[in-house]
């Protein structure tokens, strides 16, 4: 019986050990010419030679990978083949074939991507003064971008959030756009191809994490994105992106006036409207392989208020890694399930003081059962008539945002509602006269300052609009994005 192949194992760029596939079907051609540059010719380079005729051959020095090699692969390397660095294998494109190790791409990322993507690099097209907005159809912020872009002079140009390099190509034959705006890395794929490609087409990307930018990373398999400014809406998290290279910036959520624009202002009652899900999207899925230490589960059960957050848990699990891998998932899962806890503590407490109605899934029936539930509703067409019809609009915001806030920090008020929301340190943007009438730190503070307020009518009516007037002059999307814009210059 004859002996099984030895199969060939490396680490990654992210330390992951990784076994190489073996077979000529791994092997990929691209363009044309008489000399060839074998990018990586794969665990076995026998399988090169029937395209290695008829003019020279370059091989990639890649140390990274050819140092983990055995000698019997660098044995087979023939002596005919000369080896040329990085810079030089650029030079050499687009001028000569190229022969790729297809599996390289996902070993290597930031090295095979860049030289890649000049094989896909597209005639210089014309600069257009346009943002490109990837994302799903019901991606949120993604219209007020666009409504932003339109304000600030830009044509917003909307792209699938799940987009090809070969589709990335066809549209960039046509313009060179000003920015390529990602929301939660929509439009970016795990092995940074889109980013290369972007890149060689001198292209500004920016990325801007509108939930727990650790939880969004866990999908970025490349360190390429660390080039990139990666705003974030909860300055707790710049200390930690930057500690493994990221260039974080803090950058929080805004108001739209468009969509939840000066309209009646709310009532003068004594009702409270909370809207929101009553379980993170996606969660058993997303939480799969998690597991929380039982000791901490029961110290995190024993805090009271918002004390049990992603900082909280991050500070007693300080070995996990934050980035590359999932382990900080099992962060979010603590923080995850002490919200739940939150949030479900304070809606109960609640409805057995004040009328309390809940806007959401059917879960919230079981969950709080003294509330009055009406189904959910459509965020863009009949949220602000919600909150402007709410005597009093409730915010309770995640456990995974320790410093963070919610859209119903600006919604609320800039539609003419009127919002109580839990003490979060992300308040501090705000000035502090507005935000210590309207905060509370346990449901019985909440329900005291909502009965203070109700029998106040015009102390109300005069901070509500105060509260409007400060979101709509200094918290909109448009200045958000002229920020982003600011920060991202056009590349030459």
């Amino acid at each position: 019986m004859p002996a099984r192949p030895i199969r060939v194992k490396l680490k990654n760029e992210l330390g992951i050990s990784t076994t190489l596939p073996e077979g000529e079907q791994h092997l990929h051609l691209h363009g044309q010419g008489k000399d060839l540059l074998i990018t990586c010719p794969g665990p076995d380079p026998a399988l090169c030679a029937t395209h290695a005729a008829g003019g020279r051959v370059y091989l990639l020095h890649v140390p990274e990978l050819e140092d983990q090699l055995p000698r019997s692969w660098h044995a087979a390397i023939p002596l005919d083949w000369e080896r040329v660095s990085l810079e030089a294998a650029h030079r050499l494109l687009p001028t000569a074939r190229v022969l790729h190790y297809a599996p390289a791409s996902r070993l290597f990322p930031s090295i095979f991507a860049p030289l890649l993507a000049r094989l896909l690099r597209p005639a210089h097209a014309a600069p257009a003064r346009s943002l490109w907005l990837p994302g799903p159809d019901n991606g949120l912020i993604i219209p007020e971008l666009a409504d932003a872009a339109s304000a600030l002079g830009l044509t917003p140009r909307f792209l699938p959030g799940r987009l090809s390099t070969s589709e990335l190509a066809l549209v960039l034959n046509q313009e060179r756009p000003e920015l390529f705006l990602s929301v939660n890395f929509h439009g970016l794929d795990p092995y940074g191809e889109n980013q290369a490609l972007l890149e060689a087409a001198r292209v500004p990307v920016a990325v801007w994490c509108v939930d727990n930018p650790l939880h969004l990373l866990t999908d970025q398999k490349n360190r390429m994105w660390k080039r990139l400014p990666l705003f974030v809406t909860d300055d707790w998290f710049v200390k930690p992106l930057r500690a493994i290279d990221a260039d974080a910036r803090h950058l929080p959520l805004a108001a739209s006036p468009r969509f939840f624009g000066p309209g009646p202002s709310c009532p003068a009652g004594q009702d409270l409207t909370f809207v929101g899900r009553s379980a993170f999207p996606d969660r058993d899925r997303f939480f799969a392989a998690c597991r929380i230490p039982q000791d901490l589960a029961r110290e995190a059960q024993g805090l009271s208020g918002r004390q049990a957050h992603f900082g909280w848990w991050r500070d007693r699990l300080p070995a996990l890694t934050l980035w590359p891998g999932n382990e900080v998932r099992i962060l979010g899962l603590g923080a995850e399930t002490a919200s739940a806890a939150w949030r479900q503590d304070c809606l109960a407490a609640l409805a057995e003081t004040v009328a309390l109605t809940v806007v959401g899934d059917e879960r919230w029936r079981t969950l709080v059962p003294r509330a009055r539930l009406l189904p959910p509703v459509d965020y863009y067409c009949g949220l602000a008539k919600i909150y402007r019809e709410a005597s009093f609009s409730l915010n309770l915001t995640s456990l995974l945002l320790p410093h963070g806030l919610t859209q119903r920090h600006f919604d609320v008020w800039a539609c003419g509602g009127f919002l109580l929301t839990d003490d979060t340190p992300g308040l501090k943007i705000f000035p502090q006269k507005l935000t210590q009438g309207v905060s509370f730190e346990t449901p019985e503070q909440a329900a005291e300052l909502l009965r203070s307020l109700a029998a106040a009518p015009l102390h109300k009516e005069e901070l509500r609009r105060a509260w409007q007037a400060h979101i709509l002059t200094d918290h909109t999307y448009a200045a958000r994005l002229k920020t982003i814009l600011e920060g991202c210059p056009v590349q030459a």
